[in-house]
């Protein structure tokens, strides 16, 4: 076992992750950068955050990765070990402070502070912060909470032309629930056609009535976010939705009121 492994092994231990095998989590995690390199056009060799930036001090990592709800680590540790060859920055957000130091602690042991940075706060504040809104090329949201919460949250950081990249549900259902621990983004994809991609390379299959359902074009078009994409990656599903415009300055709404009254 190595020390990510050991890591994450632990924080489904603390009840940061959920319960299905710290292997197949962490496969799970991988096809988010996989998504994000297709997406981004960029070469798998060259790291998800190969792409051309604007310059940054050497000592600061540029915000150009964020994390929505790192709580247990995941994608975040996966994709900054992905990451140590180039010189962007992932940022791992979580409002819990016992997580966020959890999260302090692995990144130091892992050795990717020049990666990744740690921030503890709820997302409706950090969004309307001057230091995050707009500043981030890609998000991941691995299950942070429903379609209406994480979009509102979400739209918030992202540059015009940004990425929402989003964790799936298998094909036809609809998860029990939608929280840090990640219980049902995490299975074994349920649909045979889901089941033949484990192991293949990302591919696009557009948009759906499914997604849709989920991700309603009206809803998204509130908060300047294109309709929603799907895409496999390792038998596993990722919505990606794409900000055509900066996000209006109604959103997002304070700290609660997008899941107590979610836009759809």
């Amino acid at each position: 076992m190595n020390g990510l492994e050991r890591l994450l092994t632990e924080a489904r231990e603390f009840g940061y992750l959920g319960l299905q095998p710290i292997a197949r989590q962490i496969e799970h995690a991988a096809g988010f950068g996989d998504v994000c390199e297709a997406v981004l056009g960029l070469a798998p060799a060259g790291g998800i955050l190969a792409a051309p930036a604007p310059s940054a001090s050497e000592t600061t990592p540029l915000q150009c990765l964020l994390d929505l709800g790192a709580g247990g680590g995941l994608p975040g540790l996966v994709l900054a070990t992905r990451s140590m060859a180039t010189p962007l920055g992932i940022v791992l957000l979580d409002s819990s402070q016992r997580r966020t130091d959890w999260l302090q602690a692995a990144v130091d042991e892992l050795g990717l502070g020049t990666v990744a940075t740690v921030l503890t706060s709820r997302a409706e504040e950090a969004g309307r912060s001057p230091l995050h809104r707009h500043q981030y090329q890609v998000i991941v949201a691995r299950s942070f909470g429903r379609p209406a919460v994480t979009a509102e949250c979400a739209a918030p950081f992202l540059q015009s032309g940004g990425t929402l990249i989003v964790s799936e549900p298998p094909a036809g259902e609809r998860p029990a629930a939608e929280d840090p621990a990640g219980e049902d983004l995490g299975r074994e994809p349920a649909t045979e056609s889901a089941t033949d991609a484990a192991g293949l390379g990302p591919r696009y299959l557009g948009p759906s009535p499914e997604l849709e359902g989920r991700w309603p074009a009206g809803g998204l078009e509130a908060l300047g976010l294109s309709p929603a994409e799907e895409w496999t990656a390792r038998g596993f599903r990722y919505a990606v939705l794409r900000a055509v415009r900066p996000c209006g300055d109604r959103f997002p709404r304070r700290n609660g009121v997008p899941a107590k009254r979610p836009l759809w």
